[in-house]
């Protein structure tokens, strides 16, 4: 998703609940205690986010995963985001994936801080995940951290280079990921 913008500074997570039940379009996360409304996305944004999206969803079909696109929220503790794009493996019942193998982020300046600080620390927590992906918009490069690796980071920032996702039993290439993506020369 986009920007993150606080809109308000403290919310049980009760209350956030019930406000999530009566307002199911709005894009709200939740972080410790506080709520964030999401923005909308860059044109790259959109189209990484999409790239990525239909690759996953080509590869998963008739299997027990399914990935969602800026939809589903992920659920940490007391803590509740909205990924660019989420891979859940289990029944598939309300808003909010029970059972996550992998998550991806596509970093822009507003969300960038949060994704590699808080939310990477709150999605190793998740039990079942085994991939975090965060990727760059305005440039080339996208960063894989994997449970198998004990969270180290692994950068890919060729084109021709291909990541292989071992959650999902998929490879792409960083081209693919790209695909159609214009980026501003500064």
């Amino acid at each position: 998703m986009g920007a993150l913008a606080q809109i308000h500074t403290a919310m049980s997570e009760n209350d956030y609940l019930a406000h999530y039940a009566q307002h199911p379009d709005g894009k709200y996360e939740y972080i410790n205690g506080e709520i964030w409304a999401m923005a909308g996305s860059s044109i790259p944004h959109n189209i990484i986010t999409g790239n990525v999206f239909v690759a996953f969803h080509r590869h998963l079909r008739q299997t027990a995963c399914t990935p969602y696109m800026e939809s589903i929220q992920v659920q940490v503790k007391h803590n509740y985001y909205y990924p660019d794009v989420v891979v859940n493996c289990s029944e598939n019942t309300g808003y909010i994936a029970q059972k996550p193998i992998l998550i991806v982020e596509v970093l822009s300046d507003s969300t960038r801080k949060t994704d590699l600080t808080l939310k990477l620390h709150d999605y190793k927590n998740i039990p079942t995940l085994q991939e975090y992906i965060l990727i760059e918009q305005d440039f080339m490069a996208v960063t894989v951290y994997r449970r198998a690796q004990n969270w180290q980071a692994t950068t890919y920032i060729a084109a021709n280079e291909v990541i292989v996702l071992d959650s999902i039993d998929c490879r792409m290439s960083v081209a693919d990921i790209y695909e159609t993506v214009v980026f501003d020369e500064k």
